[in-house]
């Protein structure tokens, strides 16, 4: 007690503190004193970063689709923004399913009430929704949820206008996302901080141009997404190829739309791809680690290829061994001297090349593609159920089972 009286002490030198006291304390007493007859619960939303404005509002309306965290009482859930918002599109489609009041009004509320859960250990009584017990939790559910974020007939219809208007692109054709990570989003929008830890999750657009290339010959348009980015994307005389993310023609909401509507999605791993299990678009995916593999449905996965300091390739016993196959940060492989390379251009090729014969257009595999697909994933599922990291995740989801390729 003694120690959360110095705490609101020394509040009282800030304006957040004097609004929290003064403000959200009163209030969040009075919404616990009237909560058995109606639960108001409050919460922020990361509105700056795409990755979490997509994810967290989809968690919280699936859970509230499920019943997850449901109360019997009648309840009210109002969620406010943190930082400048990202995308003035996904917010419109957000405020059509969640109640978002004002900034300035809900954070001392919500800080209070933070601050009385640790005093009366309430738990998640007053959050809208439980937050994820690991990071691919609920995902692989978003495509079975009828309930989430949504487009209307006529942002249907405004989409396809748009496409054609802007790129020639009519209701017939194909088209294909490429999302290639690389810092500079990042370094724009927090200049004065180093996002050099996160080098090795970046990949060179160039090794991507030899698998654009081939898909326009497949009939696809190709478009490079990206709210900014350092290096151009595009072939001579290739028209079908489109450097979306330095084009004056994108917009907030042909980000969501193109991302919703494409034929599949190639993603490197970034903030934009939480879009794709929502609407279930297939996409192939180039993670720097084997974290992330309890995805959904119709996806191809490419990790990194991971070289000691000898120049020896890494087999997958010797990457759990080194505690690195969740790990994403340039030092945590460096302490280990392992060094992460991207596949090849020609390695990326097949993959778009094994995504448009199989999983597109349903091409079987062969025997042997069968086989030593089982077999890799064998290998995976067993190392990752004995690492003991895991535990929690295989306690929720079960033992690891390998969804179909």
């Amino acid at each position: 007690m003694k120690k959360n009286l110095i705490y609101l002490l020394n509040l009282l030198k800030t304006y957040q503190g004097i609004s929290l006291i003064f403000f959200g304390l009163p209030i969040s007493i009075l919404i616990r004193i009237i909560s058995p007859i109606i639960l108001i619960r409050i919460m922020h939303i990361n509105a700056g970063r795409i990755g979490e404005f997509i994810l967290n509002p989809a968690i919280y309306l699936y859970q509230k689709e499920y019943k997850i965290n449901s109360t019997s009482q009648k309840s009210l859930d109002i969620f406010y923004l943190e930082e400048k918002v990202i995308n003035s599109f996904l917010l419109k489609m957000l405020k059509r399913k969640i109640n978002i009041g004002y900034t300035i009004l809900l954070r001392p509320i919500d800080n209070a009430q933070k601050l009385l859960d640790k005093i009366f250990n309430s738990g998640e009584k007053y959050k809208p929704f439980i937050n994820r017990k690991f990071k691919t939790h609920y995902i692989d559910c978003f495509p079975y949820s009828k309930k989430n974020i949504y487009f209307t007939a006529k942002e249907i219809k405004r989409g396809k206008k748009e496409l054609f208007e802007k790129f020639g692109i009519d209701e017939n054709s194909k088209f294909v996302c490429f999302l290639i990570r690389d810092q500079a989003f990042l370094k724009k929008k927090y200049p004065s901080s180093n996002f050099d830890y996160h080098e090795y999750r970046n990949m060179k657009p160039q090794n991507f141009l030899s698998a654009a290339e081939e898909l326009t010959k497949r009939g696809y348009y190709v478009f490079r997404m990206g709210k900014i980015q350092e290096a151009v994307f595009e072939i001579k005389g290739n028209n079908k190829v489109i450097d979306y993310a330095n084009s004056d023609h994108k917009s907030d909401f042909l980000d969501i739309y193109m991302g919703a509507h494409c034929s599949f999605y190639l993603t490197t791993m970034s903030g934009p791809d939480n879009l794709l299990p929502l609407f279930n678009v297939p996409s192939i995916e180039f993670p720097l680690n084997l974290g992330g593999t309890r995805q959904f449905n119709n996806y191809l996965i490419s990790p990194r290829i991971f070289y000691d300091e000898n120049n020896k390739k890494l087999s997958l016993k010797e990457l759990f061994e080194k505690d690195l196959i969740l790990r994403q940060k340039k030092h945590e492989f460096d302490n280990e001297k392992v060094l992460p390379k991207d596949p090849k251009s020609e390695d990326i090729k097949d993959l778009i090349i094994e995504m448009d014969d199989h999983i597109i257009n349903s091409k079987p595999y062969s025997v042997l593609e069968n086989d030593l697909n089982k077999k890799f994933w064998k290998i995976f599922s067993d190392l990752y159920e004995k690492d003991p990291k895991n535990k929690n995740e295989i306690s929720i989801k079960g033992k690891y089972i390998a969804l179909s390729r």
